[in-house]
This record gives structure tokens, sequence and C-alpha cells, in this order.
């Protein structure tokens, strides 16, 4: 009969072993790294000017109100300031530029200029040229109050000759294109 602890069997079952050992090991994901705690900027608040249409609609009054915003960047700030002036004003007077609860335009901010969508549902409004401009010159007045010099329309993220069919949105809206 031949002898079945050899240290060669010895050494090959110890082999075998740590092999199955191993191969356990590596097959075993590493554990998923916790997450980096997440970081926002400090909220506060700051005195934003927004512009609204007068009662008449034939000019328009501004209302300082003051937002949360988080952080002082140009880009939230000024989404701050279109989602407020979406809202309409707080005092009886000034006119709401849009129907109540209608979504609030993006904007983007690249250095002294903002660009603006406007979202679809703008479409939908039964406005005449005075009412077009009282919405698009409100908006450009509100973003344009604190900084910028001027604020580019586009529709649904895309560049659109006109939103209602009465104003050219294929330039820039500057303060003086919105003067009363």
């Amino acid at each position: 009969m031949s002898r079945v602890l050899t240290p060669i069997n010895i050494l090959g079952l110890l082999l075998l072993a740590l092999a199955i050992g191993l191969r356990s090991w590596v097959a075993n994901p590493p554990p998923p790294p916790s997450p980096p705690a997440l970081q926002l900027e400090a909220v506060q608040p700051l005195d934003v000017t927004l512009s609204f249409p007068n009662t008449q609609a034939d000019g328009f009054v501004t209302e300082t109100r003051t937002l949360q915003v988080e952080g002082k960047s140009p880009g939230k700030v000024a989404q701050a300031a279109a989602a407020a002036w979406a809202r309409g004003p707080l005092s009886g007077r000034g006119l709401r530029a849009v129907p109540q609860n209608s979504d609030a335009p993006e904007v983007w901010v690249r250095g002294p200029h903002y660009v603006v969508s406007l979202p679809r549902s703008y479409a939908q409004l039964n406005l005449g040229v005075s009412g077009e401009r009282m919405v698009i010159c409100s908006l450009a007045r509100t973003l344009l109050a604190a900084s910028g010099q001027d604020v580019l329309f586009t529709f649904g993220g895309a560049a659109t000759p006109t939103l209602l069919g009465h104003l050219d949105l294929r330039r820039p809206f500057t303060q003086a294109d919105c003067a009363e």
C-alpha cells in the first residue's frame, strides 16, 4: 500500500487550500466607498428688484423682494429672480406677466449676457403685441436690474424668431429696448 501522507501530498493539499482561499477572497467585491459629504453653498437672503407690468399695461413697476438664494453666482441669482418673476407681484401695484402657476423660464449667464429659455407653455398665451412686449420686457428688465448687458430669448431651448408672432426674438434685448 502506498503512503497517502507524503510530504509532497501534504504540500499539494496546503497549496490547494491556499488556492481555494485566495479564489474566494478575490471573488468578493471590495466594500463600496462611502460617498463624499454633500456640500451645499450657504443659502442666504438677497434683495432682488423684479419688474412687472403696471395696472394699465403701458409701463412697468418694480418690486424689491428678498429671495433665498444658494450662493451668489449670477446664474443662481438670475434663476431665482426668474422664478420669483413668474410667481407675480406680491403688492397690488403691478400685474402678473404670465398666468398663475406658469413655469419659470430657465436662465443661463455667459459673462454679461443672459440666455432665457421660455417654457413651451408660453406659446399658449393669448396676448397681443403689448402683452408679448410686457412678458419679454418685464423679464429682461428684471434680469438686467442688477447687472448684465443683454438678454437673448429662446423658446423651449431653441432659437426662435418670435414668441407669439409680434416681437423679434432673434436679437438680444437691452435696457434701452425695454425702456418705458
